[in-house]
């Protein structure tokens, strides 16, 4: 019992070092800690329940919301290898402003970093029915805060039609469909897909189910939707 003290003591110091070099550092040295933060979580899944319990993700989203691309891409990464872990996810179900500031990401011009959000965002999704309802408590949070429509973040690359990549166009509707699944009341189920239809969702469909070559897995998608 006393070396378990002992061992927590240490972990509780390291984890508090991390978050205060990640807070206080920028450049290369803010850079080279972000990196390194997956690493870390895999290596010991002791740090990532002490990392949660301080404030880690809050720490991250504080982070994520002011820096480049590349930043985010390593923030990114290690917030998958931490959603892997059961403390992990239960922190980013307890935490919305998470779960928002991912789906705000759907929205940035590099397209690395829309994947891996979207990615993340599926991943959240399909852990338990009820991160549904959390995913679309974000999205109403982020769009009303601009005075949009639901999803509009993910309709605007949808509406892009021939220049959206087939691979984020996937995820998207991916997203879409195990979203709506996992909705447990008809009002919140249509309200959700009113949004999608005033957005042109049905023009979107229509365009991907018949756009040449055939993609199976798209088809696929986009006729579960339908």
């Amino acid at each position: 019992r006393k070396w378990s003290i002992v061992l927590r003591t240490q972990l509780s110091v390291r984890v508090h070092a991390c978050i205060d070099k990640l807070l206080n550092s920028d450049g290369r040295e803010l850079r080279r800690s972000l990196f390194s933060l997956k690493q870390i979580f895999q290596d010991d899944k002791d740090l990532v329940h002490e990392f949660v319990n301080n404030q880690g993700l809050q720490c991250l989203v504080k982070i994520g919301g002011a820096a480049d691309q590349n930043y985010q891409n390593y923030i990114l990464r290690a917030l998958g290898q931490l959603m892997l872990y059961v403390d992990g996810m239960n922190a980013v179900m307890n935490q919305n402003e998470v779960v928002q500031w991912l789906y705000s990401l759907v929205e940035s011009s590099f397209r690395l970093v829309v994947k891996t959000s979207l990615k993340l965002l599926i991943v959240f999704a399909e852990y338990t029915e009820s991160n549904a309802l959390l995913i679309l408590a974000a999205v109403t949070k982020v769009d009303r805060a601009s005075k949009r429509l639901l999803w509009s973040n993910a309709m605007k690359i949808l509406n892009e039609m021939d220049n959206s990549a087939s691979e984020v166009v996937l995820l998207i509707i991916t997203l879409f469909n195990t979203v709506l699944s996992a909705i447990p009341d008809q009002d919140t189920f249509y309200d959700t897909t009113d949004a999608l239809e005033k957005q042109g969702m049905q023009r979107c469909t229509q365009f991907f189910l018949n756009r040449k070559p055939v993609e199976p897995d798209l088809v696929e998608q986009f006729n579960i939707y339908d």
